[in-house]
């Protein structure tokens, strides 16, 4: 397993107690709503939304969860930080 995978795991596992501390709804395949993958992130809901009509930003589903038209898996959030992360020399 190489170190990207490795800490995207870790990171996936924080996301995942962060949500059941706050009693954020994930679903049984590991999604939750837009406006908790805000919160999770630490985001507005609406900085998430710029990022997709921009093409950025995490990987997203266009199947509702609840209320929310829009859904993101934990491990894609996961892998979306750490892809972003930048190490100093």
């Amino acid at each position: 397993m190489d170190d990207l995978q490795q800490r995207t795991e870790k990171t996936a596992a924080c996301f995942r107690a962060a949500a059941v501390a706050r009693g954020l709804f994930v679903s049984a395949d590991d999604r939750i709503s837009e406006a908790d993958a805000a919160e999770v992130l630490g985001y507005a809901v609406g900085s998430l939304r710029n990022m997709r009509a921009t093409g950025g930003g995490p990987t997203f589903f266009n199947r509702s969860l609840g209320s929310s038209a829009k859904s993101y898996r934990l491990d894609d959030l996961a892998a979306w930080v750490e892809r972003s992360r930048e190490e100093t020399i």
